[in-house]
């Protein structure tokens, strides 16, 4: 399976229905309802985000703001922690993207919006 063409009809709705949560450039504009699509929204937060070096709390809060025009950056922050795609030192002050393999269905995401985008 290419990672652009699901064969899954569900997952292609499902990517399809978050796709509709980005604008043409690949800014969030809204919060999806399902958590399915909000994980799958937050693959892509997480894949414009550096994949080296230290991040301050101010930093972070200040790439989601800029990349995302969703409002809530803070509950971006918090779920992208949540989900370990972004770590933190104990008192906050510190945070590192967490390296992982990106599912195939934020892949097939991320060249849909890449596409639409070009």
């Amino acid at each position: 399976m290419a990672a652009d063409q699901p064969s899954d009809p569900v997952l292609e709705k499902r990517i399809a229905r978050t796709a509709r949560c980005f604008d043409a450039t690949g800014r969030l504009l809204r919060w999806p309802s399902r958590r399915a699509d909000q994980e799958l929204a937050l693959w892509i937060v997480w894949s414009q985000m550096p994949s080296d070096g230290q991040l301050s709390e101010l930093d972070v809060n200040a790439m989601l703001r800029t990349w995302h025009d969703y409002e809530d950056y803070v509950l971006l922050r918090r779920e992208l922690c949540e989900l370990d795609l972004l770590r933190r030192t104990p008192d906050g002050s510190i945070y590192r993207r967490v390296t992982h393999d990106m599912p195939p269905e934020a892949e097939a995401l991320l060249a849909r919006l890449e596409a639409a985008a070009s």
